[in-house]
């Protein structure tokens, strides 16, 4: 029975990767152990494979579509800077800066705890954003080529400048 799984797996693998453009097949138990593969095809407990709609880096300058699925409201426009190290807009010494990782889609972001600080209002705009960009763990391709941040109940949507 293990066997006859193993070559449907592998069959099922080679008719994937020959036929990119269609979706995949939901995923099936991987053998009687009880151990189910995920829809990215790793078992529970592995590192996922990179999301399909992933970019490949988030480096660049962007405007700030949406926040939680709206338009950024209170008639103004906010301005995204990503660089290899860190995300941030202004004002940044209001604390609206923020160091992470990013790869395969997965992204943590965190604020760094030396980071200069001033006394300023900041737009209630500006403040969503930043509680969504605390939140954020994965990053996807829009079809509108814009970039999507998601997580934890949050999302931004941005598209470059």
């Amino acid at each position: 029975m293990r066997r006859m799984l193993t070559m449907l797996a592998a069959s099922a693998a080679l008719a994937a990767c020959q036929q990119a453009d269609e979706v995949a097949a939901p995923a099936t138990p991987a053998s009687d152990s009880g151990a189910v593969a995920t829809p990215t095809g790793a078992p529970d407990g592995d590192t996922p494979a990179p999301a399909v709609n992933a970019p490949a880096s988030l480096v660049g300058e962007y405007r700030v579509a949406g926040i939680d699925g709206t338009e950024v409201g209170g008639q103004i426009g906010i301005a995204l800077s990503i660089t290899e190290e860190s995300i941030f807009y202004d004002p940044r010494c209001a604390g609206l800066e923020w160091t992470y990782t990013y790869g395969n889609g997965a992204l943590t972001t965190e604020r760094p705890a030396d980071a200069p600080v001033c006394e300023i209002a900041v737009h209630p705009e500006k403040q969503r954003l930043a509680a969504a960009l605390d939140a954020v763990t994965r990053a996807e391709r829009t079809p509108s080529n814009g970039i999507e941040l998601t997580g934890g109940g949050h999302s931004v949507t941005l598209f470059s400048q």
